[in-house]
């Protein structure tokens, strides 16, 4: 009897080791997946996605030990709302729609600027609709995407003009739209960005005008991400910035060959690319100038009322964090 007994405790003991044994296993496997997570990224199909083009044609995430995956998305407001919907762990977009999205929610965060552009954004109209200068848009039509950098630039084109923008009908629209709607007449002017400008100036069936102001409006392109995903994937994060340094790296010293990849992978002639190519600053940072920008276009939000709630902390939505840990990682100045 006092021998089953021993044998009993003595099982119960292994069948305890055992299980420890298995759950540590698990534990460890858990941490530790032997198939690394595939990070989506949503890429806004523009040129200024150039470096996250070139780091995935050219290899630079795998290099960096990280598997992403590219998915396309058309502008900054839909790759912004492919990663609130949680179809991407990070997406594009620009500090416009940072600005617009941070009255509705504060899950998350500015990851590096990597892209910047002062001629980027255009205010087009046709030479049929007799409108040579701003003040002649005063109660006509213009197209913009709703809370984006196309509504603030044609706002700061009007303010810049001393045209009231009660005197001027937004006509909301999605980007993909805005040329169809001028040229059908829906509207007497668009604000747009490339590569619909140029499309729009070199379409043979149009004769367009150029209203735009050079130098009213410095936009910049973002990664973004949730404040969750900066948790679970801070390591991830930072080999993804490694790699987009390492391509803007290859932009600077290839310019050519870049223009090359990046207006086939757009599916873009090449001189489309070209004509606007020195317009784009390609770089990583998380400047006082990015937040500066985020806090004027958010009083203009909140003058306009396009926008309600207590004014956003923008210092708390553009980490620096992970930003400065890549680029010590890699030993650059923080910029």
């Amino acid at each position: 009897m006092i021998l089953r007994k021993h044998v009993l405790i003595a099982v119960l003991l292994v069948v305890l080791a055992v299980v420890a044994i298995a759950g540590a296993r698990w534990k460890h496997t858990e941490s530790n997946p032997s198939t690394p997570v595939v990070l989506k990224i949503g890429v806004s199909q523009t040129p200024l996605s150039a470096p996250l083009i070139v780091a995935q044609q050219r290899g630079l995430f795998a290099k960096y030990g990280v598997k992403v995956d590219v998915v396309p998305c058309y502008g900054g407001v839909e790759c912004a709302r492919f990663l609130f919907e949680q179809n991407v762990d990070f997406a594009t977009a620009s500090e416009s729609v940072v600005m617009f999205e941070s009255f509705k929610r504060d899950d998350f965060v500015m990851l590096a600027s990597f892209v910047e552009s002062g001629f980027d954004l255009k205010l087009l109209t046709l030479a049929e609709n007799d409108i040579y200068q701003i003040s002649g848009l005063n109660g006509k039509k213009v197209g913009v995407v709703k809370a984006s950098a196309s509504e603030f630039f044609l706002d700061s084109m009007l303010m810049s003009s001393d045209v009231p923008g009660t005197k001027v009908e937004k006509v909301y629209a999605p980007f993909t739209r805005l040329d169809d709607i001028l040229i059908s007449g829906e509207v007497d002017a668009v604000s747009v960005w490339e590569p619909l400008g140029y499309q729009l100036q070199n379409n043979p069936r149009v004769d367009v005008v150029d209203l735009s102001i050079p130098g009213i409006y410095q936009l910049s392109f973002n990664l973004l991400t949730t404040r969750e995903n900066v948790t679970r994937y801070q390591d991830e994060s930072i080999r993804i910035l490694l790699a987009l340094e390492e391509a803007e790296e290859w932009i600077q010293a290839h310019p050519l060959e870049v223009q090359k990849r990046v207006a086939n992978y757009l599916d873009i002639p090449l001189g489309q690319l070209s004509w606007s190519w020195n317009d784009y600053i390609y770089r990583l940072s998380l400047g006082n100038g990015l937040l500066s920008n985020l806090q004027v276009q958010a009083r203009w939000a909140l003058e306009k009322g396009l926008v309600t709630g207590p004014m956003p902390d923008y210092r708390k939505i553009v980490d620096r964090h992970i930003l400065i840990q890549a680029q010590r990682r890699k030993g650059l100045d923080v910029k």
